[in-house]
């Protein structure tokens, strides 16, 4: 595994700004070894702790962290492990703690994925990568500190883009058009490359990605989602929502249109059927948690 590793943050990391190498050296540690998640959380910050680093978290903190989260599955709870760690170190600075750009890189950019279900070479690992992400996410937001545990927003954000979005039944897209205009006659091949791009985007395949990464959310938050009124954050009214109730936000309503999205994804036989399995497997969990 050592190998792989150094191979894959060799290929993860931009070389024009490479990580610190305690930093490379601590993940390494969390992810191939049982090194306790505090000791491998002090080994990460050791070079701000020590004085020959300016912040605790430099520019390629978080791209390293989220790639290794979307790489190693197994490691999952580790890694949850070892921001909780970050947040909890004895800190006299307070800017360890304080995990300085983790909520503004995850909302930039760990949760800025888009299934891209035929052009994308490796698919299932990508999907999987997403799922990873939301299965963190989760777990981070159960264990409820002050900084990191605040993340039940972005599982509603998530819930809402596989269940309540059916892009795939619209037919006609004026803003794709608008974008697509300026491409001339002989141009044929280059416009039908860039729209079938956008069009990839709304296939009822890319629920093969965000049906399982919703589902992480039942999984570990469920009860509390149950259970939650209120505000879900911003909701952008879009054409192709199939969630019409009103008000907005959290509510009993919304689980259980929910809960029936989740049941029609297990009957889309276009979709893979570890896909439809797990959507199965979700709905009977939201009625295991309404019984409760």
């Amino acid at each position: 595994m050592d190998i792989e590793y150094d191979t894959y943050v060799a290929a993860s990391v931009n070389p024009k700004y490479p990580p610190p190498t305690e930093l490379v050296l601590a993940l390494k540690s969390l992810v191939t070894t049982s090194t306790p998640a505090e000791d491998v959380a002090r080994q990460s910050v050791s070079g701000f702790i020590e004085g020959t680093q300016s912040h605790p978290y430099p520019g390629a903190f978080h791209g390293l962290l989220f790639a290794l989260i979307r790489k190693y599955t197994e490691q999952n709870d580790r890694f949850v492990d070892f921001i909780v760690a970050l947040e909890t170190l004895p800190d006299p600075t307070g800017e360890i703690n304080q995990l300085a750009g983790f909520n503004e890189y995850m909302t930039e950019f760990a949760f800025d994925y888009v299934d891209r279900p035929f052009s994308d070479p490796e698919p299932n690992v990508s999907r999987q990568g997403w799922v990873n992400v939301n299965a963190f996410t989760a777990k981070l937001h159960n264990r409820g500190l002050p900084t990191s545990g605040r993340q039940l927003v972005r599982g509603g954000q998530i819930l809402r883009r596989a269940l309540e979005r059916a892009q795939w039944e619209v037919y006609h897209h004026p803003d794709i058009d608008e974008d697509l205009e300026d491409f001339e006659d002989d141009e044929e091949e280059e416009y039908c490359q860039r729209r079938d791009r956008f069009m990839e985007e709304m296939d009822i395949r890319t629920l093969n990605a965000n049906a399982p990464a919703a589902a992480q959310w039942i999984k570990y938050c469920g009860k509390e989602i149950y259970n939650m009124e209120g505000s879900l954050g911003r909701e952008v009214t879009i054409i192709t929502t199939k969630w019409t109730g009103k008000p907005p936000g959290w509510s009993k309503e919304r689980w259980a249109f929910w809960k029936e999205r989740f049941e029609w994804i297990a009957g889309v036989t276009a979709l893979d059927r570890k896909t439809r399995r797990i959507a199965k497997e979700t709905a009977e969990e939201m009625s295991r948690i309404e019984q409760e």
